[in-house]
């Protein structure tokens, strides 16, 4: 379980599983009256590898770019 916290005064919103919000929340903060915005956590953006198995060994292939030209 994960505390969410208010971004201005840190009171304890509410307890939350990873990966349990799948959609925007707004919540008020009943003590200092500010409000929070939580959206879930987008993946980061990393570069595709594909691999193939072949003698044992691990080869690892890039997409590759061409120019049109």
């Amino acid at each position: 379980m994960q505390d969410q916290r208010c971004g201005e005064c840190r009171r304890l919103l509410f307890k939350i599983e990873p990966g349990a919000l799948s959609g925007a929340l707004s919540i008020k903060c009943p003590r200092c009256k500010a409000h929070n915005t939580l959206r879930p956590q987008s993946p980061s953006p990393k570069r595709r590898e594909h691999s193939q198995e072949r003698d044992g060994r691990a080869l690892r292939y890039a997409p590759s770019f061409q120019d049109k030209a």
